[in-house]
């Protein structure tokens, strides 16, 4: 009997790995061996934390499309990834969206239906737009001030990356509740960054198999809790009510987005405490972490690039000695400065915050990526880090920090820039980010005189974002012009 089964598991075993070798229609498409056969290599290679590095090395070694899982391609083809990401496509999200789940049918990272993650955005774009953010502004300079005192304080090599990160998330209160958290001035998170990086790092590898986590999830009252993604709709949920309640406490001005949701509510009264805590669970758990690691990429590749440092800095003091810029740049200042655009593009294509795929599901009818046929149903997606470096749209020297390709026309360089996704799911949170970088860059380097301390590198993991670390400097202050 038991040999019985031993031949049927072994010819059912045989027969799959033909099938998924010679008979699937994503046979023809190359691609590391055990990847054809189970998601679980996905999942091996996530956990190796270096995944967005592994994709750039899968395509130059397979080309434009990359089978990397049974039903899942890789893609860096320049037409298909336009198919994929075009605004109004077919293409919707892939069912990893589901971890991680919940109770809250208000989410715009985790809703598939295009139709209802439409009528959501459409919601609360507002809250969200660029002439918003300019009228949250006045609520970023004191953070910014603060974060200047304490560098003033402090002499020798500094971990400027951490400061980074503690004022990417205190801004996130201030523009959010009209309060930041305090954690500039603390010098400390509390704990709280370690908590969300576990958190991607988790989510990262259970999306490759999302049974893996609804079985979890499942047995979570025998077995208790294992996961920290379920962070996310917990203690970062959590989080988010309670700042909103404090917020709906104190009253306050109109200088925040939590005040412009409660006047979306007034009109549409549907609009929930929840669904707003939960738009706020979002800005909290994804909205400092994206921005601190794009400000680290901007310091870092100024600091290794000495010559685009001068270049940057004869912009902004040719600007400062004319008046055009205070002491705490202005966003309309910092937008008026070419050559920062064209830094701060630069360093993101380099160093995009998302380094996974994000993935979507082929519609009805399937498509066509080069020469091949994908099926409907099979999951195609395309990283940054992956479509921001190929030759065909960037150059020869698209390895290279080289700002001066944003100058001028940059119509189809930015058709391709894929640092905060792209279509109808580009990140609601852009504009924020947009903001407070453009302010803070400029508004340090008028300031000090910033050097790499020896040795410094930047270290990556890659865990859904592309966590840095390392940006360890030496500062002093500039003499006033």
């Amino acid at each position: 009997m038991a040999f019985s089964a031993s031949i049927l598991f072994l010819l059912g075993t045989s027969i799959y790995v033909l099938y998924q070798c010679f008979f699937s229609p994503l046979a023809p498409i190359p691609g590391p061996f055990l990847a054809k056969l189970t998601n679980w290599h996905r999942v091996w290679r996530t956990r190796q934390r270096q995944s967005h590095r592994e994709f750039i090395a899968l395509h130059r070694k397979y080309g434009p499309v990359v089978r990397i899982a049974p039903n899942h391609l890789s893609v860096a083809d320049p037409t298909a990834f336009r198919e994929i990401y075009k605004a109004g496509g077919k293409f919707i999200k892939s069912d990893s969206y589901n971890v991680p789940n919940g109770a809250h049918s208000f989410d715009l990272f985790r809703q598939r239906d295009e139709k209802v993650h439409a009528e959501q955005r459409k919601l609360v774009a507002r809250a969200y737009s660029m002439n918003s953010m300019v009228h949250l502004e006045p609520n970023v300079n004191p953070v910014i001030r603060s974060m200047m005192r304490k560098l003033d304080g402090l002499s020798g090599v500094i971990d400027l990356g951490a400061f980074l990160q503690l004022f990417a998330f205190d801004i996130i209160g201030a523009v959010s509740f009209s309060r930041p958290f305090g954690y500039v001035d603390a010098g400390d998170d509390q704990g709280v960054f370690a908590r969300i990086r576990r958190s991607f790092l988790s989510m990262s590898w259970l999306m490759a198999v999302r049974w893996f986590y609804d079985l979890h999830q499942k047995l979570q009252p025998v077995i208790g809790n294992w996961l920290a993604i379920n962070d996310r709709n917990g203690f970062f949920y959590q989080f988010a009510t309670q700042e909103v309640v404090a917020r709906k406490d104190r009253g306050g001005d109109d200088r925040d987005i939590i005040n412009q949701l409660f006047t979306i509510q007034r009109a549409k009264p549907h609009f929930s405490d929840t669904d707003i805590a939960f738009m706020m669970t979002a800005n909290v758990f994804a909205g400092a972490d994206t921005t601190s690691i794009s400000l680290h990429a901007i310091f870092y590749q100024l600091l290794k690039n000495p010559s685009v440092y001068r270049r940057l800095m004869d912009e902004l003091d040719a600007k400062k000695s004319r008046g055009e810029l205070s002491d705490v740049v202005t966003f309309e200042q910092a937008e008026s400065c070419a050559y920062l655009q064209a830094v701060m593009y630069e360093a993101i294509r380099l160093y995009s915050a998302t380094g996974d795929l994000l993935n979507r599901d082929v519609p009805a009818g399937g498509m066509k990526i080069g020469e091949y046929y994908v099926p409907e149903g099979t999951v195609v997606g395309s990283t940054p880090w992956v479509i921001h470096r190929i030759p065909e749209i960037w150059g020869a020297d698209c390895e290279e920090f080289h700002p001066e390709r944003w100058l001028g026309e940059a119509g189809d360089l930015k058709r391709f820039f894929f640092a905060f996704g792209g279509g109808s799911r580009t990140c609601v949170g852009r504009n924020i980010s947009w903001l407070e970088m453009s302010k803070l860059v400029p508004t340090l380097l008028m300031r000090y005189n910033i050097q790499l301390a020896p040795g410094a590198e930047l270290t990556e993991e890659c865990g859904g974002l592309v966590f840095l670390k390392g940006l360890n400097v030496v500062l002093s202050r500039r003499p006033e012009l």
